[in-house]
């Protein structure tokens, strides 16, 4: 198979699982969406701010930050912005990696690594891992790190916050929106966490998904460009041998020429 028609399938793969991904990120989103609504709403609710300790955080606690790479090739540059991000980070922090082509320099911090292919068959030692970090308040923050596919246009490096959830509403519409009241069945702590392990595991795979269309768009991109450049070398080498087989035409029109001047 000649480099050209390899170049062909990957360029065919990765598109199809642009739109498999972005699909899935999509379905995850809706529920991401529905669930973080709630969780705002009651997390910074005036009044119950004011009648209960609602998913208390600890400052002193150390970040949690997953790093969401690629093991694809043609994706160097899409693991330098994750990596660079990894440099700069915070003292107190610990981490996950995804992705086998992200380094860790200080192995202390690593709590888990696994390559984008193990995560991909079984994720469920990620997903545990940020259920008891919610259930038993191990963090102070919790951060997802990766490259989001927007479109085929536009995929950007994202450091997504995911706990404890940012305010949606500010200003104005934020003082008319946390004023309403709630009457609560039960435990309003255990209810909150329940929402918010599910919000965090949502929002851990639409990361996955977005991700994995990212690599995908610039594997896309870069194949097509690479079977631009095969289109121009091949027609380079056809005018090349066109401008050859003229020249050898003419050196023998022309020693023909010669030849019969001497007779």
């Amino acid at each position: 198979m000649s480099i050209k028609s390899v170049v062909k399938v990957m360029n065919f793969h990765s598109l199809l699982r642009v739109d498999k991904s972005r699909n899935q990120a999509k379905k995850y989103a809706a529920f991401e969406n529905v669930l973080t609504d709630m969780i705002d709403n009651i997390v910074n609710n005036r009044n119950v701010m004011l009648d209960y300790h609602t998913l208390w955080i600890d400052a002193e606690k150390p970040v949690l930050n997953i790093y969401i790479g690629s093991d694809m090739g043609f994706c160097n540059n899409l693991n330098s912005l994750v990596k660079r991000v990894l440099a700069s980070e915070e003292e107190n922090s610990r981490n996950v990696i995804i992705g086998r082509k992200i380094r860790q320099r200080d192995d202390e911090k690593q709590i888990l690594f696994l390559t984008r292919e193990e995560f991909n068959e079984d994720n469920s030692k990620v997903m545990k891992l940020l259920e008891e970090s919610i259930r038993e308040k191990k963090y102070s923050q919790i951060n997802l790190v990766y490259n989001h596919y927007y479109n085929s246009t536009q995929v950007e490096l994202v450091k997504k916050q995911v706990f404890p959830l940012k305010k949606k509403k500010v200003g104005k519409e934020a003082l008319s929106e946390y004023q309403d009241d709630f009457a609560f069945e039960g435990d309003v702590n255990n209810l909150l966490t329940e929402l918010v392990v599910l919000y965090v595991k949502y929002s851990m795979e639409i990361a996955a998904a977005a991700s994995f269309a990212a690599e995908n768009i610039s594997r896309q991109n870069v194949t097509t460009e690479s079977l631009k450049k095969i289109d121009e070398r091949e027609e380079m080498f056809v005018l090349q041998d066109r401008r050859e087989k003229k020249d050898k035409q003419f050196a023998r029109v022309l020693d023909d020429f010669t030849k019969l001047k001497h007779y």
